[in-house]
């Protein structure tokens, strides 16, 4: 659904902005002439998504389980690693797409030393060990999908924002019938990401609550919730994962191959 992990550094981490968010608020259909291409709207995107060579560190927790996992998480360019230090596991996400393609793509292993296999899109639903993140949150195809149509302009926090739903068609991958995202008008950055059932309700939400610099010069989240809503209730989470970073520091250590 959401790829919520894929927005990590002063390109995609500042790729989502920290600042309270509002429930289910729809923005004026008058105002949908006011919203850029699509085209021109992933274009900018795209330039969030290509990351800073960095390490951050810290960990993932549901308050659910009330199970806490050490996480280191690196990037370069268009690749995010995320190691669960203390878990054999670890995932790859490619946001530029293998040989440039511009398909992004998903693999895991066991260890550093293992080799990486591609996560199949029937395992997408599934959960990242167990928290409230899918493998498929870690994907962020739907800014891709050939079906994304303005709603018009809104404002979160005070800051301006273009609104959009993204449709998955029958070759794209999502649990949810609908993506609706809102991006900043300054920052070219996600404020905002839900996952919308059959009837228009938020079924899931993605959203930074802090950021952090690291070197003096990159914005990165310092702490993002993952969150299962209910769809009938206003604004109220029956489940949330939160991945909290403690520390970061230039050099990611990734090279093509690793």
């Amino acid at each position: 659904m959401i790829s919520a992990l894929r927005l990590l550094s002063a390109g995609a981490l500042a790729a989502f902005v920290a600042f309270p968010l509002f429930a289910d608020t729809l923005p004026d259909p008058a105002t949908k002439s006011q919203v850029p291409p699509v085209t021109f709207v992933q274009a900018r995107i795209s330039t969030k998504l290509n990351f800073a060579d960095f390490i951050l560190t810290g960990r993932v927790h549901s308050d659910k389980t009330h199970k806490s996992y050490p996480l280191t998480l690196r990037a370069k360019g268009h690749v995010l690693v995320y190691e669960f230090t203390d878990q054999p596991l670890q995932l790859r996400v490619n946001l530029g797409g293998k040989d440039g393609s511009g398909v992004f793509s998903l693999e895991k292993r066991t260890s550093s030393s293992g080799t990486w296999s591609t996560v199949p899109t029937s395992q997408y639903t599934q959960p990242v060990l167990d928290t409230d993140i899918t493998y498929g949150d870690l994907v962020l195809d739907f800014i891709n999908w050939d079906d994304i149509q303005p709603l018009g302009t809104d404002t979160i926090k005070t800051l301006p924002s273009y609104v959009f739903d993204a449709h998955p068609g029958a070759n794209d991958h999502s649990q949810f019938p609908t993506i609706r995202f809102w991006v900043s008008k300054e920052y070219w950055a996600f404020l905002r990401i839900d996952g919308l059932n059959a009837k228009g309700q938020t079924a899931k939400r993605v959203e930074v609550q802090n950021v952090m610099t690291i070197a003096d010069k990159y914005t990165v989240f310092k702490e993002m919730k993952v969150s299962y809503m209910a769809p009938d209730k206003d604004d109220i989470a029956t489940s949330t994962t939160y991945i909290d970073i403690d520390d970061g520091k230039e050099g990611s250590g990734l090279t093509d191959s690793k």
